[in-house]
């Protein structure tokens, strides 16, 4: 009786590895690996962050799109195998007249779909200015809903240190109906009304990300300069080392808390001329740092120079 238990028990196990094995191979979408080369930074996460040797692993997989982030003619210079373009100058538009601003939804989708780009795709992003552009469109992705985005550490400039391969060839492309399917998030974009609103609040602050020259008001980028008062000065620059990469936890913290920016503030509104800088140090926060209430005011310098009726210091 033993013995044709022990039968029956072995028997069950291969059926049901057998059947596992068969609604594995039906199912048709994998799973996109994970990249564990950053967890020695300290991050509170790496969920949209990957190196470029994990981009290097994993360019054939089908589930996972490249997207160069960078103008036209540097990509058709050069590009990551199988990358496809989409030109930063297309992330921003113009509305009730102000530059810059983040584009409607159908905007993106429409030039996803033309990209051949699916809602369940894990799309990797990179740029050529220490991911500068790149979290501008992460940053867009997430207001609007795609589920699963990541940036390359480093950008293109590291990749063409490391020697990786370079190609001229642009990938075939086969359009597809892209539509936003994840969770959107319209309290990452602030609007001026609430920033106006903030001001006096000890517990919320101003993070200005420009240079130091356009804080103080003497690099002018519109009808005004200077700072909106009780902003707090970090130039985005200082998130990443030489080559772009993204500095440890450890060293990121440090140079929040010396400006005094620290997860027991409130709300956050990051900022510079046309809130591409400002998306920068939002992810910085938000996500190596796991800061909560980050957003980034959309209308910027831009909006807020421009405007007779906003509070400037210089």
């Amino acid at each position: 009786m033993l013995i044709r238990k022990l039968i029956k028990m072995g028997l069950g196990m291969v059926i049901g590895a057998l059947m596992l094995g068969v609604l594995s191979a039906c199912s048709s979408t994998s799973d996109v690996s994970e990249d564990t080369s950053l967890d020695s930074r300290g991050y509170s996460s790496t969920e949209r962050l990957v190196s470029t040797k994990w981009v290097a692993d994993n360019l054939d997989d089908k589930n996972v799109k490249v997207i160069d982030i960078r103008k036209a003619e540097d990509y058709d210079a050069g590009h990551l195998p199988g990358a496809l373009n989409y030109s930063s100058k297309e992330l921003q538009v113009e509305s009730g007249g102000v530059k810059g601003l983040i584009p409607p939804s159908t905007d993106i989708s429409n030039k996803l779909s033309s990209l051949g780009i699916k809602s369940d795709d894990t799309i990797i992003i990179y740029d050529g200015i220490k991911n500068l552009w790149s979290t501008r469109f992460l940053w867009t992705l997430d207001v609007y809903g795609h589920d699963d985005a990541r940036m390359m550490d480093g950008s293109f400039g590291l990749w063409e240190k490391e020697n990786r391969k370079i190609t001229t060839d642009a990938p075939s492309v086969k359009a597809s109906t892209y539509k936003f399917t994840g969770t959107a998030n319209g309290e990452l974009v602030t609007s001026i009304d609430t920033v106006l609103g903030s001001l006096g609040d000890s517990s919320s602050v101003v993070l200005d990300t420009r240079g130091a020259e356009e804080f103080a008001g003497r690099d002018v980028r519109a009808s005004r300069g200077g700072h909106i008062p009780g902003s707090i000065h970090v130039e985005w620059v200082n998130n990443v080392d030489e080559d772009g990469r993204f500095l440890p936890a450890s060293d990121l913290k440090e140079l929040y808390a010396s400006a005094y920016i620290t997860d027991e503030l409130g709300d956050i509104y990051t900022l510079c001329q046309t809130a591409v800088r400002a998306t920068h140090s939002w992810y910085v926060l938000a996500d190596l740092l796991g800061f909560d209430n980050v957003s980034v005011y959309d209308g910027s310098w831009t909006e807020w120079g421009n405007r007779e009726d906003t509070p400037i210091d210089s």
